[in-house]
């Protein structure tokens, strides 16, 4: 975004890009604090199964809205290899399939309320 220039000026300066990145870093940070607490309380003995599972859809639906603004605000250069965003993007994706899609992750959570 500082690189990047649209009407003779940085397209982070914009306020549409400017919210985009704060509404990306306070998920990306509800994200890392759900992380931590959950892998607290499996390092302290727990096996908290709800939230292992909660805290993976999260992340992993985090990580894909992430990286889709990010090639949002690259526009064409988000799909070029030299810029690295298209990779970030392929890579992201895989954690909604590998180790449970978010279908199964959705069933675990909702069979652990007894339903």
């Amino acid at each position: 975004a500082k690189g990047r220039e649209a009407f003779g000026r940085p397209i982070g300066r914009f306020q549409a890009i400017r919210h985009k990145f704060a509404e990306m870093a306070t998920k990306i940070e509800a994200a890392k604090q759900l992380t931590y607490a959950t892998a607290w309380r499996f390092n302290n003995g727990e096996y908290p199964v709800r939230e292992i599972t909660a805290t993976k859809l999260f992340t992993s639906r985090v990580a894909c809205e992430v990286a889709d603004e990010c090639i949002q605000i690259h526009g064409g250069y988000g799909y070029m290899k030299e810029y690295g965003i298209e990779r970030a993007f392929r890579d992201v994706r895989l954690n909604r399939i590998g180790a449970g899609p978010d279908e199964i992750m959705l069933e675990v959570i909702g069979r652990s309320y007894g339903l």
